[in-house]
């Protein structure tokens, strides 16, 4: 924590010399609290940055900032006038910042460690401000109850900073959001694939867009081959351990007529089928999991994501995930399989979007 906030001051402050002390600490607190409060109506929130929107376009101000600015903890600077408008709905960046605001808490001692690094810097020389006055504006801030902070006029004056803090995962995956918003402005119904490593991230990134958007979530875990389908020539096709067939049968084609249906999850724990899941009908579809991108399946989809990750880092999120046992078994019965799956039927090369996490 030291390091990272230390560097992310001297960065920022060598960006942008005209910060003064206060603007240092509502850095460190947007690093800690994000906005530093809920938000409780949408609607408000999404009227104050349709609003601030339109004030930076009449202003015709040269916006001479980045896209996307790291301010460490996992969260980012998304600065407004960058935003493409043809390629992003401004109601899903207003969802970044509720999603965000609504879901960093921080602490106030990590804040008052954070700042304690601040008050060093300024001791040893590495920022032109007085530790004193640290204290000072630390003890007002405490008095107050740690309200959010403001920059400064001259921040303001010399900068105009016009942003929202969102997570980071949203710069990350922003061409993912991109490109579905795309799709909504011109399409009645809209799949989107999300394909890749175990361990990479898919059921966490359809999690993400499931906070965004209205949409159903389709897991391809639930349609792993019966015991009955289990033949030695089906485990031996390329992404044939997944039933593909009953996902089309129950899924996909059941998506295409926008009427509510419902499917079965196997239980491959139990070794039966649970309750059937009913469904209701959305304009915006998520597949997620690995064999997704079966070529029985992969031409219904709109929008096709691959994950990938590097061997050991996915060793290591799956012993965390679950357990010694069951990565033994990840990595001797089921990596494999994924992975000839994805050299023989060449998944990667035919996804609009790949990401290497």
């Amino acid at each position: 924590m030291v390091d990272e906030i230390k560097d992310i001051l001297l960065n920022h402050f060598n960006k942008y010399p005209k910060m003064n002390l206060q603007d240092m600490i509502k850095l460190i607190y947007q690093n800690e609290f994000a906005g530093g409060h809920l938000i409780e109506n949408e609607l408000e929130s999404l009227n104050r940055l349709q609003a601030e929107m339109e004030s930076i376009k009449k202003s015709g101000l040269h916006i001479n900032s980045p896209f996307f600015e790291d301010i460490g903890n996992g969260l980012v600077r998304l600065y407004l006038g960058k935003i493409p408008d043809s390629r992003i709905d401004i109601r899903t960046i207003n969802g970044f910042f509720v999603n965000t605001s609504n879901s960093v808490c921080g602490s106030v001692e990590a804040f008052e460690k954070k700042a304690a690094v601040l008050r060093n810097c300024c001791e040893e020389g590495l920022l032109p401000f007085s530790a004193d006055e640290t204290d000072r504006l630390m003890q007002e801030l405490r008095g107050k109850g740690y309200p959010p902070v403001s920059h400064s006029e001259e921040y303001r004056k010399a900068y105009n900073p016009s942003y929202r803090v969102v997570l980071s995962e949203y710069m990350t995956f922003f061409e993912v959001f991109s490109g579905i918003d795309e799709l909504l402005k011109s399409q009645d119904l809209v799949i989107v694939a999300i394909d890749g490593n175990s361990g990479a991230g898919k059921s966490h990134l359809s999690r993400l867009l499931g906070g965004i958007y209205d949409c159903n979530i389709f897991h391809m875990d639930d349609f792993f081959l019966t015991p009955g389908l289990r033949t030695v020539e089906r485990l031996k096709e390329p992404g044939g351990n997944v039933d593909y067939v009953r996902f089309r049968h129950e899924v996909l084609n059941n998506i295409k007529t926008r009427n509510e249906f419902s499917y079965r999850k196997y239980n491959c724990s139990k070794g039966t089928f649970d309750e059937p899941v009913h469904v209701s009908p959305k304009k915006l579809n998520i597949v997620e999991g690995c064999y997704s991108m079966h070529p029985h399946l992969m031409k219904d989809y709109d929008l096709k994501v691959f994950l990938g990750i590097g061997k050991e880092k996915q060793k290591s999120r799956i012993l965390q995930r679950n357990g010694p046992l069951m990565l033994e078994r990840f990595v001797n019965e089921w990596i494999p399989l994924e992975d000839k799956y994805f050299d023989e039927l060449r998944i990667p090369d035919k996804c609009d979007l790949i990401y290497q996490l």
